[in-house]
Parts: C-alpha cells; sequence; structure tokens
C-alpha cells in the first residue's frame, strides 16, 4: 500500500514542478556547505526611492515570474551555474557595502510585491548582490516541529536578507 501511494504521489510532484525527473543517474545529496548562521546585518534607515532600492523592485519582480514559469529545480540549477564568484571575505570595505544593500533591500520592503516571500525575496537579493560582484548564497531550511520551511541569503556565517532569530529555528539543506 505504500509503494502504491508513493507511484500515485511522484507523477504530481513532477507535474508540479517540484521534483525532477531525470535519465541519468544523480550525485548523492550532500549536507548543505553553508556554516550556521551567527550574525546578521544591522541596516540603516533610509528613504525606499533610491536607485538601489528600485533594483530590489525589479529583481523581486523578476525573480516572482521566474517562479511563476519556471521549476523550482531549473532555476536552482541556473543559481548553481551563475556561481559562486569566489571566498567570502569580512574586511571592513565590504562590510560596509554589505550595510548599504542590506540598508535598500530594507528600504524597499513595503514597495516590492511579494516582499513576505521568503523565496522570491531571496532569489531576488541573490541576484543583486552577485550583479554588484559579491559573493552570498541562497539557503534553503527546514523545521521538522512543526514542519516548515524558509530560505534566506547567506555570506559566511551572516545572514544578509533576514533576521537571525528568523533563521535559527531551521536547519540549512541547500546552499547555492
Amino acid at each position: 500500500m505504500r509503494g502504491n501511494a508513493q507511484t500515485q504521489v511522484l507523477p504530481q510532484l513532477i507535474h508540479a514542478g517540484i521534483l525532477l525527473e531525470t535519465a541519468a543517474q544523480s550525485a548523492p545529496i550532500l549536507p548543505a556547505a553553508v556554516p550556521r548562521a551567527l550574525r546578521e546585518i544591522h541596516p540603516v534607515v533610509r528613504s525606499p526611492f533610491s536607485r538601489q532600492s528600485l533594483v530590489f523592485i525589479l529583481a523581486q519582480l523578476r525573480a516572482a515570474i521566474r517562479l511563476k514559469t519556471t521549476a523550482l529545480g531549473v532555476i536552482i540549477a541556473q543559481i548553481r551555474e551563475e556561481g559562486p564568484i569566489g571566498p567570502i571575505e569580512w574586511d571592513t570595505p565590504q562590510l560596509a557595502m554589505w550595510i548599504d544593500i542590506c540598508s535598500a533591500f530594507l528600504a524597499c520592503r513595503a514597495l516590492r510585491w511579494r516582499a513576505g516571500h521568503c523565496l522570491t525575496s531571496s532569489i531576488a537579493f541573490l541576484h543583486v548582490v552577485r550583479g554588484a560582484g559579491m559573493e552570498a548564497r541562497l539557503v534553503l531550511g527546514v523545521s521538522a516541529a512543526p514542519f516548515s520551511a524558509h530560505c534566506w541569503v547567506q555570506a559566511g556565517d551572516c545572514v544578509l536578507n533576514d533576521r537571525l532569530e528568523n533563521v535559527r529555528p531551521f536547519e540549512p539543506l541547500l546552499a547555492i
């Protein structure tokens, strides 16, 4: 009975774009190669009408359209192909850049469509950050009790587009 239920559910998951069916043998699933989040950036309050904020609004719209028209597995594969750019360094100039980018992201939150949707927001944030030549990872995590999933962007052990208190309950499963 259990095997029969699985054979009925798998085609539905594939059709919905949650799972991808491939003919090739896939590599084993490895744990997420990302350090546990220990720090967060403290953004500075600013106007949502800056150039950087508008870039985030457009990136949010682009990410929302991609998530509606493209399977998540394909988007993850594209993100994998795009990066990583290089090692993450925490010298003072880069930390100042992170504060600027995170402040612009936070400032336009009220103007961004689906700003509360963590996957859309995180994909948009990652796109802008990598476009600026900075390294970060998209992290997808789960919590077992009660089951829930969340995603955020992280550089080293620092959460960039969320609060540390929001990501701590989640165990990272995938970091790209």
